[in-house]
């Protein structure tokens, strides 16, 4: 569970610097003539957009992934439990 939250952490991190990046690039792009700045926040708006999407995808797969492992792990969950109430109820039983 610690790394699900760990690896959704990244990607905020890389979508936040991601768009930092994009920012600084438009704005030398803007300030050497090549582009408007108009142009710049367009294009600023639509990498910003791009992000959004890519982080919302990786969430999806992410969760997806949590899921199918937990379907997984249920029955050898469900295994482990049954076998410590077992060891449970013959020390209890002992006493």
């Amino acid at each position: 569970m610690k790394s699900i939250k760990a690896l959704l952490t990244l990607t905020e991190k890389a979508t936040a610097f991601a768009e930092k990046r994009v920012r600084k690039e438009l704005d030398a792009l803007a300030k050497s003539g090549l582009i408007s700045r108009k142009e710049a926040r367009a294009a600023l708006k639509l990498a910003a957009r791009e992000a959004k999407r890519e982080q919302k995808r990786i969430r999806t797969f992410i969760k997806a992934e949590l899921k199918r492992e937990l379907r997984k792990a249920k029955p050898l969950i469900k295994k482990a439990l049954a076998r410590k109430k077992k060891q449970f109820e013959r020390y209890r039983t002992r006493r």
